[in-house]
């Protein structure tokens, strides 16, 4: 009878496949990976960027944006990489989730804005202090007087024009920089 030679747990030959560290092939590709986040905050506004408990990374990503050589530019977005991989993705996958067209908090969030305008446009008392309420840092006296604007607008019963879109432009921009939890749309 042949005796088997595949190694068991209990030889010391026994390679634990599920234990091993990343292939090499791997880590470049997890490094690529968080580059690309990098790069994606390269996009959202320099006042959004003020969000991130990360002072380094801002400073970083502000430099970052001043560069226009492509290598130096590179390195630096490869500093931002580094710089990622060493604190707490969450906040920076929060952020970038805000700014993504495609994700579900920016679409709830910009419909919620919409619906808000509507109801301000429509002469909505409660809608106006519920913004009040939630976001108590807008400036008062300029969304009243967009709303004065776009409603004396659409009483004059022409398509909605500049003051429509002012309206929500400032409601857009007065209320990008809440990062709640919470679900906008409640």
């Amino acid at each position: 009878m042949k005796k088997n030679n595949t190694p068991t747990k209990d030889d010391e030959d026994w390679i634990d496949w599920d234990n091993l560290p990343p292939s090499r092939s791997q880590r470049k590709r997890d490094t690529q990976a968080v580059n690309a986040l990098g790069e994606q905050l390269l996009t959202i506004p320099a006042a959004q960027l003020e969000l991130l408990p990360y002072p380094e990374i801002i400073a970083a990503i502000v430099e970052c944006k001043r560069i226009t050589k492509g290598n130096a530019r590179k390195r630096q977005l490869g500093y931002i990489g580094k710089l990622i991989r060493q604190v707490e993705m969450e906040p920076i996958t929060m952020l970038l989730d805000r700014f993504d067209a495609s994700s579900r908090a920016h679409v709830t969030h910009f419909h919620q804005l919409e619906v808000w305008r509507d109801k301000l446009v429509s002469d909505d008392k409660a809608t106006l202090s519920e913004i009040l309420e939630k976001y108590p840092t807008i400036e008062r006296q300029q969304l009243r007087q967009l709303v004065r604007n776009a409603i004396s607008e659409r009483q004059k019963e022409n398509p909605p024009t500049a003051a429509f879109r002012k309206l929500f432009q400032f409601l857009k921009n007065s209320t990008e920089p809440l990062q709640s939890t919470d679900d906008p749309a409640s």
